[in-house]
């Protein structure tokens, strides 16, 4: 396991400043040029410069060359001392084949805000592990500001109170009232679509369990944090930690991931000890879940939760769990600080960040 790092904690964003916008994962720059030009523009027009890092990979290249490219690419956008913040054009599948050949001293020696989600988790804990970098899971481009004709104004309001509000705390996080619950037609096939996202009644914030936390937030998305457990990149402890999760989409674009699929790399958290230390477990929304899935998720996690209580390393058996919150492969997201001390309060209705996400 990696030995903690004393945090950098990225500067705010301020208007001027040029943000960045990589592949790690997905190459899908040249499929959906349209898209990813309206995030880029839109953007810049509340007063970002934007600059594209992107080299095509050619459809024969071997691993190692596609390798090679992205981690050239993500080291150009650390380098650049021009560029304030990284965002993540998407997630994908294959973020994992570059972590070992990272330059975690130069990402180190040059913090700066970086954000994604998804296939993105494995490169928070990389950052976080091995350069002591806060990150932040959030919206990505494609998903999220590319949408037409803009980006939904919850995910973009809580994005700039998080990262460009230097030196304020967080404070309690924010729930909408709406939401999408599936992607853009886009991303669907539809390349060249232009066609708003549905929106429909958010579920309501769930208390799987009831009471109060504080604690350090880590998490993703489930599946890659179970292929992160017992590598170099995961966390020693996880004492005084609250645990956010998301499940993601199933085995194809448009599928959920399923009760059964989340109860087994859940189960899997808990025989790796996971669920012994935490202080308290947040569940994003999941992607395209109704009313009875809802339920079942509900009943699957405190299930697992009380089989293994008996295992837990303090007193308290029954940590606070909620369902629910903002973040996820479904619209809106928020922009959740990595390691930033929160709170969950059942009593007050309240999932809190207690500190600021960046500095001045």
């Amino acid at each position: 396991m990696a030995e903690a790092l004393p945090v950098l904690i990225p500067k705010a964003l301020t208007k001027g400043d040029t943000i960045a916008f990589v592949s790690p994962s997905a190459r899908l720059n040249d499929v959906l040029p349209a898209p990813l030009s309206r995030g880029k523009t839109w953007l810049e027009s509340i007063g970002y410069h934007v600059k594209i890092i992107f080299t095509p990979i050619p459809p024969q290249s071997r691993v190692g060359d596609s390798v090679r490219i992205r981690c050239d690419e993500l080291h150009s956008a650390f380098r650049d001392s021009s560029i304030a913040a990284i965002i993540c054009t998407i997630g994908g599948s294959h973020a994992n084949e570059i972590l070992p050949f990272l330059d975690y001293n130069l990402i180190r020696s040059h913090p700066k805000i970086f954000m994604g989600y998804s296939d993105t988790t494995f490169l928070h804990w990389a950052f976080g592990s091995r350069a002591g970098l806060r990150t932040f899971y959030g919206p990505s481009v494609l998903t999220d500001f590319a949408d037409f004709p803009k980006p939904l104004q919850f995910t973009v309001d809580h994005f700039l109170h998080v990262v460009a509000s230097a030196g304020d705390v967080v404070g309690p996080l924010p729930r909408s009232s709406t939401c999408s619950l599936d992607h853009n037609d886009f991303l669907t096939g539809k390349a060249a679509s232009e066609k708003p996202r549905d929106l429909t009644s958010a579920p309501a914030w769930r208390w799987v369990r009831h009471g109060r936390a504080t604690g350090h937030l880590y998490g993703g998305t489930i599946r890659c944090v179970m292929r992160l457990l017992g590598t170099p990149f995961a966390p020693r402890s996880w004492t005084n930690r609250i645990l956010f999760l998301e499940t993601a989409m199933g085995d194809s674009l448009g599928q959920p991931y399923t009760v059964d699929q989340f109860r087994e790399h859940f189960v899997d958290l808990a025989l790796a000890s996971v669920l012994n230390d935490i202080n308290g477990l947040v569940i994003g929304r999941g992607y395209k879940y109704d009313a009875n899935m809802q339920d079942e998720l509900a009943k699957v996690i405190l299930d697992v939760c009380g089989l293994f209580s008996e295992h837990r390393s303090t007193d308290d058996k029954d940590f606070p769990i909620l369902m629910n919150a903002d973040f996820g492969h479904t619209s809106p997201f928020l922009t959740l600080p990595y390691g930033a001390l929160a709170s969950l309060d059942s009593e007050r209705d309240e999932f809190a960040v207690l500190e600021p996400g960046v500095k001045g």
